[in-house]
């Protein structure tokens, strides 16, 4: 029996999620959020990305634009709710959401439950809510207090996961105990539908950037995260870039980059002496969120860090190799011949510690990469 009664579901006009989504959790939360609309047709589903943090970090309010940018373009949901720059603005959004009377809301939201929990209430004063929980504080003895403007709470049960479970598991946990939603474990995996028209964006682009070259193998190479521990550094992408040059002089490199980045990795790969023969061109999104997932599917070959670009790289079925460390094993990638996971095992486990040797030896043992490497 699901937490939101099933009297309520049905006479529920609008719900409220309410999580601070990266690229990666909503591309694999949508699923089942549009799961949920196509089996409750009747339902406006909005989404509250805000992380209540209010404060002007560019990065986190420039993910927050193209999150929007991402959701406006989903059928599913209505709106959205992005991330504010101060209290003045979290409060304004606050009293728009108000007075839409929101008859349902969920929150999901890690360690920040408590201060989401009594967010919902005053989005949603008469409204039912139900909160997801991280782990408790004092074993959950105080739970009752700390989470008093809830109807009613929900804690992922891991134990009944299995430990090769992977994310999609537990989003289908969430909303199939919260909402009572039924989906097929086939169709747990993420599909992204590009436009005809950021697919062309695209194409255009590569032509400009590699007018008049070689147009060998292309290769999306994405070295960095909002987190260093997650990060390459760049001596480890430059030296990636010119061993692949020297095996195939042909290939062509597409190197990701964050608009704050821009300049400072522009400046490092112009005056890089190991580039000098390497067909180098830097991207960053420029004006719509679907020029990143477009690219990626440009792309013969994927090779990142852990970020949501790897998740891209799979819903778009693209070959891959991705870098991690060996913390949450269940945001992994699917493996399959074209898709691998390099764990961090040596070091600090920081991602760094995956040397630019196991990337190679990986990609030779890649049948549908090592034949052009070699030839």
């Amino acid at each position: 029996m699901s937490l939101i009664p099933n009297e309520r579901l049905a006479q529920a006009k609008r719900l409220l999620f309410m999580s601070p989504l990266a690229l990666g959790d909503f591309l694999y939360i949508k699923t089942f959020l549009a799961a949920l609309k196509q089996q409750q047709p009747h339902l406006e589903v909005d989404i509250w990305l805000d992380d209540n943090r209010n404060n002007q970090d560019s990065w986190r309010l420039s993910r927050s634009k193209i999150m929007q940018q991402w959701i406006a373009a989903e059928p599913a949901f209505s709106r959205s709710y992005g991330c504010s720059d101060s209290k003045a603005m979290q409060d304004q959004q606050v009293e728009t959401a108000k007075a839409l009377g929101y008859d349902l809301v969920i929150t999901h939201s890690g360690s920040k439950s408590e201060q989401f929990s009594a967010l919902a209430r005053r989005i949603s004063p008469k409204g039912f809510i139900v909160t997801s929980l991280a782990k408790p504080k004092f074993g959950g003895l105080l739970d009752s207090w700390f989470f008093r403007h809830s109807d009613k709470t929900f804690k992922i049960d891991v134990t009944a996961l299995g430990e090769q479970h992977h994310i999609t598991d537990r989003y289908y946990q969430l909303l199939h105990n919260i909402t009572g939603l039924t989906l097929d474990k086939s169709a747990f995996m993420p599909s992204l539908t590009i436009a005809l028209e950021f697919a062309e964006t695209v194409h255009t682009w590569l032509n400009k950037q590699f007018a008049d070259q070689p147009q060998g193998k292309l290769y999306f190479i994405n070295h960095l995260s909002t987190n260093k521990k997650r990060d390459w550094h760049p001596s480890q992408l430059f030296e990636l870039i010119a061993r692949l040059t020297e095996q195939a002089p042909d290939s062509r490199f597409i190197v990701n980059s964050t608009p704050e980045n821009y300049d400072a990795l522009a400046k490092a790969i112009a005056n890089e002496p190991r580039l000098v023969n390497s067909q180098v061109a830097l991207f960053t999104v420029q004006d719509n969120f679907f020029e990143l997932p477009a690219m990626i599917a440009a792309a013969d070959m994927v090779i990142t860090v852990e970020t949501a670009i790897m998740h891209f790289a799979t819903a778009s079925q693209r070959p891959l190799i991705a870098m991690m460390r060996q913390k949450k094993p269940y945001w992994a990638p699917p493996e399959t011949a074209s898709s691998k996971v390099l764990y961090a095992s040596t070091g600090k486990g920081y991602v760094s510690d995956i040397g630019v040797d196991e990337v190679m030896a990986t990609l030779a043992k890649m049948p549908d990469v090592s034949a052009k490497l070699t030839s």
